[in-house]
């Protein structure tokens, strides 16, 4: 039985959730999730909010936060695992998941690509570029050795479900930390191009999520900097999306951009038709 009530931070709960045997019907449950970036802000709170799902949860991080996570989630009743590894090494990255999945006998994935860094402030003439280096190894190649080293097996039991997750400069400028605009803007073409080498080959749906500006580490580190935070996000926006996107026998907003506050419901359940280039990074002639 899943226990309520679980943190995912000091001082803040997370609402009652459904087990995963009392899903409503059409709903498909990942046999487990991998979470990125799970030790601490965004990542931690989808990795706990899905382990009090009673969903086993790979829990990935740099540091021991990984195993702070997992030890939070099997307070609540849930079954977790964690795997210290450091993203910015992504063939060290893509060696260790293979290894763990090797192991295991799951088949239907969730992944949940949370992990980011800042990187250095702009401008570029004031940046160096061996740390918009690490920035992209971090955000964009350790998060895709995950998803590399976890396709065989979803692609062996035809599905999967994979949420990246944006950030500034994703859908605009961001000159106040230029690499990670890069990175994010990078990171949503990866979505859509993972979602077209994967669309004909199963119950597969990949997507792109912005969470908003979430009170996290990172948002204090931005504000540190002198940029400027118009609104911030619940966390929960975020973690709403991604459980319901993971849970959705539908596909139709696979390849999209999405942000966590957009009217997405009916879309992520399939009850919704979308133009071809509806919440897709173009061109705007």
């Amino acid at each position: 039985m899943i226990r309520r009530g679980c943190w995912w931070t000091a001082g803040t709960t997370l609402p009652p959730r459904e087990p995963a045997d009392t899903l409503a019907d059409g709903q498909r449950t990942p046999d487990a999730v991998v979470v990125t970036g799970a030790g601490r802000g965004i990542g931690r709170a989808i990795a706990v909010a899905l382990g009090a799902r009673g969903l086993p949860t790979l829990c990935i991080a740099r540091t021991s936060s990984a195993a702070a996570t997992r030890d939070a989630i099997r307070s609540c009743g849930g079954l977790a695992e964690a795997l210290s590894v450091d993203l910015a090494d992504h063939g060290a990255t893509e060696r260790a998941v293979s290894l763990w999945i090797a192991e295991r006998p799951y088949r239907r994935l969730g992944v949940v690509l949370a992990a980011a860094e800042l990187g250095p402030r702009g401008p570029l003439d004031a940046s160096e570029l061996d740390a918009w280096a690490h920035a992209f190894e971090v955000n964009v190649l350790g998060n895709l050795a995950v998803v590399r080293a976890l396709l065989g097996r979803m692609l062996e039991g035809s599905a999967g479900r994979v949420v990246f997750l944006a950030g500034g400069g994703a859908g605009y400028a961001y000159p106040a930390f230029p690499a990670y605009a890069c990175t994010k803007a990078a990171v949503v073409r990866a979505a859509e191009n993972l979602h077209e080498d994967l669309r004909t080959r199963g119950d597969f749906a990949v997507v792109c999520l912005a969470p908003g500006a979430v009170e996290t580490d990172m948002l204090r580190q931005v504000r540190a900097a002198g940029a400027e935070i118009r609104t911030t996000a619940p966390v929960d926006d975020a973690v709403r999306f991604v459980e319901a996107f993971l849970l959705s026998p539908a596909t139709i907003v696979s390849g999209r951009f999405l942000h966590a506050r957009d009217t997405w419901a009916e879309a992520v359940a399939g009850a919704a038709k979308l133009p071809a280039d509806h919440w897709k990074l173009r061109r705007v002639e």
